[in-house]
């Protein structure tokens, strides 16, 4: 069984253990946030819509170079895995690790709109949650 979200513009299809969890996430304006009732990591959500004006056309390389400087703000270094995918929804994927955490960071996009998805959980706790991760992030639909 899967459940559906809408999130914005996002539309996010996510297997029965990932549940919205925004309300318990603290601060007032928490980013729209899934995470499994037994799981590590917590999976999170920004978008950036196209409102009007000149087309973005935002490319996988544009995509890349989002992601790097992303890493590269927070202190992560260089990924050491990365995933793409340029079909209809184009995919810049990269995981890195701290000294405490496991992060997986992904920006996506129609080619207007793009969406900044990020998952944390423990070092070495993480499991397969950034594999149902990944599938998750597959299947996000812009509206």
């Amino acid at each position: 069984m899967k459940n559906q979200y809408i999130y914005g513009n996002l539309m996010i299809t996510a297997s029965s253990p990932w549940k919205d969890i925004t309300d318990a996430v603290e601060g007032c304006s928490a980013p729209f946030t899934l995470s499994k009732s037994d799981g590590t990591g917590a999976l999170q959500f920004s978008v950036a819509k196209y409102r009007h004006g000149r087309i973005p056309n935002v490319t996988l390389q544009d995509l890349n170079e989002l992601r790097n400087e992303f890493a590269q703000k927070k202190g992560f270094g260089r990924a050491f895995d990365e995933l793409q995918s340029n079909g209809p929804l184009r995919v810049s994927g990269g995981s890195y690790q701290t000294t405490e955490d496991y992060v997986r960071v992904w920006y996506c996009s129609d080619g207007r709109n793009v969406a900044l998805i990020t998952y944390l959980g423990g070092r070495g706790k993480e499991g397969n949650e950034p594999n149902e991760c990944d599938a998750i992030v597959s299947e996000v639909r812009f509206g």
